[in-house]
């Protein structure tokens, strides 16, 4: 999964898209979303009961995905050293980019903590995984947040499964404890 080549922005226009389309990473990030959705359909139990997909009783939590949970809890919390910007503005409030100056000054730390077994065994992909969860929050420079930076975070959380930092299974407690993770305060 590692290359020579810094991680960046790949799908700029049309061509780029239908490139992606066919790609193996497409495919890849395609049947990570499907296990996902899957992970979330009720399933019977041989006793007849039905078990749900709940926010209200979220799965028990790995200790990959509480860490990953706290590092989530990191990033929001340093919304307290940039407080949304109470001026008129036409698109995204300018607080954002302070935030997000923050959330890159921290993000080598806040990986190195809070995934140390997959990175300790898997260094050098690091930049890949910061560049995907720094590109799942929104573009600092357009004060947007679009489709692309879901799939940002789709393919962070799936650079993480392919790294097995996940348990097999554990597709729901990722679906509601990382995805949602504020229906489920860590």
């Amino acid at each position: 999964m590692a290359s020579d080549t810094a991680p960046s922005k790949r799908i700029n226009d049309g061509d780029d898209l239908n490139f992606f389309l066919s790609s193996t990473a497409y495919r890849d990030i395609r049947s990570w979303l499907l296990q996902l959705n899957h992970a979330c359909f009720p399933t019977s139990a041989q006793d007849g009961s039905t078990s749900l997909c709940r926010l209200d009783q979220p799965p028990p939590y790995s200790e990959v995905i509480e860490n990953l949970r706290y590092m989530l809890k990191a990033f929001s919390d340093m919304l307290e050293q940039a407080p949304p910007d109470t001026g008129p503005r036409r698109f995204g409030n300018v607080a954002f980019r302070a935030w997000y100056k923050l959330a890159e000054q921290n993000a080598d730390a806040l990986l190195e903590r809070h995934l140390v077994p997959t990175l300790r065994e898997h260094a050098d992909m690091k930049d890949e995984l910061k560049a995907y969860l720094l590109g799942s929050f929104g573009s600092a420079q357009r004060l947007d947040y679009g489709t692309g930076h879901e799939l940002s975070f789709l393919a962070f959380l799936g650079c993480l499964s392919r790294l097995e930092a996940f348990a097999a299974g554990e597709e729901r407690a990722i679906v509601v404890g990382v995805f949602e993770p504020y229906a489920c305060p860590p």
